[in-house]
């Protein structure tokens, strides 16, 4: 299934967000719960606190608070296992049967039942409500009727999700997908109550789930920058040991980190120069967390001097990567060695034979190709940490590869993501991405299937596609291998060359405990104990 993404700087911004959470402080200043009551707070980035409803959701921790999707992602098998789904079937990968679990209720009291799925999914994949995770139904049957290139759509519910009993899903794929319950582990994939239906803006504001905590008192309104979580107890899961939990908005991680250090917040998750602080400050109550992600140098393959592949394997084997990490990420980081790491099912493996610094092959590579002629300009998205680490970059090209004119320019992500859709983008371009779902092919089809907003390299290679689409119709254990081989060919063509793999921290205080990361790296709320 291909994932295309309207929303690319949401696809951006969203992960490279999830990059930079959550600290804590030694403190306790924040406001005072009834007497009593057990009560911690989280710091996040206002970007966790701008959407509620499932089909505009960021995948925040604070989303996974409010929302339980009918699977998850177990963090020691990296396995999909059934969480609001009691099983869900297959023969062929394009035609699946979901039961539902019964007794499961939303905050508001209602049944969550098929047909709260099939209403949610409806909603998101409708075109008029725009939806910023409309995209994730693009493989539905149906989904080009409520999504038509001209004119209105033909239909308001997808074909492909039919409600057999107030128990039963029938789900329709337009091509197989094997791992669709990693797909359905997404809080967009999340039911909504018959309530939503009546005014969705609302709904937006102070939503109606049906996860472990619910919005407690007014929600989100303009200016918002806190939300207050109360325990839901009659949630069938896993129930939280704190009866509320403030999430404080920041405009950045680094005013949550200070915020913690201040006393303010519990936790909150640390990222950049802030680590190295982190990790003396709090020793023991810092959480290290492996993002499902990749830093990347990107090759315009429509520009003539990146044509040839000894040209964007000098470029790799010019950059050295492990001081990168050691000395500008204070070795917060994995040095590439493959597209993603070992917290990522599926990664780990060493399959970027270019990614080994070699400065005496790399100019030998460039040589080979022609050399290189005229000034270098790299390019990123508008990001402290990315500015310098696109200057180093510059400056191992720059002695290792004996280009003297190389420049740097940075653009806000909402405009450099466009001009590399429209090949306007110069230069190598040095991006974040983070795996969608959590699976080595979330990240290889984001990066590298033709028709993704988030292919911004205009990689194409037919080999590839067919180990992709071998692998989305394979069984799950074939699939991870075919996956693996499609992304050793794609990083054997070298579109793009993996950097590193980031790390951040989960710092907290004292008067926690039980902090452990989510997919995204947000902390798990539900886990944490108080006192």
């Amino acid at each position: 299934m291909s994932v295309r993404r309207p929303r690319w700087a949401g696809a951006v911004v969203a992960t490279a967000l999830a990059v930079t959470t959550a600290a804590c402080s030694a403190g306790a200043g924040k406001a005072a719960a009834p007497a009593g009551e057990k009560s911690f707070a989280v710091g996040v980035t206002t970007y966790f606190l701008s959407h509620f409803t499932p089909g505009k959701s960021v995948g925040s921790n604070i989303d996974y608070a409010l929302f339980t999707p009918l699977t998850t992602v177990d963090a020691s098998s990296g396995k999909a296992v059934n969480a609001l789904a009691d099983s869900i079937e297959t023969a062929d990968n394009v035609t699946w049967t979901i039961r539902v679990k019964q007794g499961w209720t939303f905050h508001n009291g209602e049944q969550v039942t098929a047909q709260s799925f099939a209403d949610s999914w409806n909603a998101t994949a409708y075109g008029p409500n725009a939806m910023t995770n409309n995209y994730l139904f693009t493989g539905f049957k149906g989904y080009t009727d409520l999504n038509p290139a001209k004119g209105e759509p033909s239909a308001k519910t997808l074909s492909g999700v039919e409600v057999v009993d107030p128990a039963t899903l029938r789900v329709t794929l337009t091509k197989p997908l094997s791992l669709l319950p990693y797909m359905l582990a997404q809080t967009p994939f999340s039911p909504m109550p018959k309530a939503a239906f009546t005014d969705l803006d609302a709904f937006d504001r102070k939503p109606i789930g049906n996860g472990p905590y619910q919005i407690d008192g007014q929600g989100l309104s303009a200016g918002t920058t806190k939300v207050t979580l109360r325990r839901f107890d009659a949630y069938q899961g896993q129930q939280g040991d704190a009866a509320t939990i403030e999430a404080k908005s920041y405009q950045d991680e680094a005013a949550a980190y200070r915020d913690l250090q201040a006393g303010n917040v519990d936790v909150t998750l640390v990222t950049g120069n802030n680590l190295t602080d982190a990790a003396a400050r709090f020793k023991y109550r810092l959480v290290q967390v492996p993002f499902p992600a990749v830093m990347y140098l990107g090759f315009p393959l429509w520009d003539e001097r990146f044509s040839d592949v000894r040209v964007r394997q000098a470029f790799s084997h010019a950059v050295d990567r492990d001081t990168i990490v050691k000395s500008l990420l204070r070795g917060f980081g994995q040095p590439a060695k493959g597209l993603a790491g070992a917290g990522v099912p599926g990664g780990g493996a060493a399959d970027c034979t270019a990614c080994t610094y070699d400065p005496a092959k790399a100019k030998a590579l460039l040589a080979e190709a022609g050399g290189w002629k005229g000034p270098l300009k790299l390019w990123t998205f508008q990001d402290p940490l990315n500015t310098v680490l696109l200057e180093a970059i510059g400056n191992q090209l720059r002695a290792n590869l004996g280009i003297d004119a190389v420049t740097t320019q940075a653009q806000p992500v909402d405009q450099l993501y466009p001009n590399l859709g429209a090949k306007k983008i110069d230069g190598p371009v040095l991006l974040y991405m983070g795996a969608g779902y959590p699976h080595l092919y979330a990240l290889t089809d984001q990066l590298f299937t033709k028709g993704n907003a988030t292919n911004v390299t205009g990689y194409d290679d037919p080999h590839f596609v067919k180990l992709l689409d071998r692998a989305a119709s394979a069984p799950q254990e074939e699939a991870l291998g075919l996956t693996r081989q499609a992304a050793k060919v794609a990083l054997d063509g070298l579109p793009l060359t993996p950097l590193f793999q980031p790390v951040g921290g989960l710092a907290h205080t004292a008067r926690i405990s039980g902090v452990r990361p989510e997919f995204l790296g947000g902390v798990v709320l539900a886990s944490v104990k108080v006192g």
